[in-house]
């Protein structure tokens, strides 16, 4: 499950945090991989949530601008899929900060995206959302034919196209497919 606190950084200042996938292979040397692609050998709930890693730290790109992730509305993490469908994810953020999310979006950080991988829009639109309200962000998912777990990766993207959060960890969903 993506993971997301708000953390003070002096000044009064927020950062956004998120989980990542970023886990190499598993023991037997057929884990998942980071870009998305599945798994030859057969999955077992140890292969997923894959274990989130910290990015180094940054300021977010607009001062005073933070977000706090509230969950997953649909396809919580790890969960079952069959392959080769579409359906909707959908997370759920609240604008825990100072600054109005006006054009922001999420953009995806595994491009390009190869037919072993689930299919998304590269960039999924955020819509405008006050400070203290929160927001729920959909984007369809296509899975692929083959059996695996799939993770996809975006970064929150302010209406200037910058990485909003450069210092958080990804927001990202993992599923597994078969």
């Amino acid at each position: 499950m993506a993971v997301l606190a708000t953390v003070a950084a002096g000044a009064g200042m927020a950062v956004l945090i998120m989980a990542v996938v970023d886990r190499g292979p598993g023991a037997d040397g057929h884990g998942p991989t980071p870009s998305g692609g599945p798994s030859r050998a057969a999955l077992s709930a140890a292969d997923c949530p894959v274990r989130p890693t910290s990015p180094p730290w940054a300021p977010p790109a607009n001062k005073g601008d933070s977000a706090a992730f509230l969950g997953d509305i649909t396809l919580p993490d790890c969960t079952r899929v069959r392959p080769g469908r579409t359906m909707t994810k959908v997370w759920r953020l609240k604008n825990a900060g100072a600054v109005p999310w006006k054009g922001y979006s999420l953009h995806r950080l595994d491009l390009p995206q190869r037919p072993d991988q689930c299919q998304t829009i590269s960039d999924v639109p955020i819509r405008d959302t006050p400070p203290g309200e929160t927001v729920d962000i959909p984007t369809d998912v296509t899975t692929p034919r083959n059996p695996g777990l799939c993770y996809v990766r975006f970064k929150m993207m302010d209406g200037a196209g910058r990485v909003a959060f450069p210092g958080g960890r990804p927001l990202n969903f993992q599923v597994i497919v078969g």
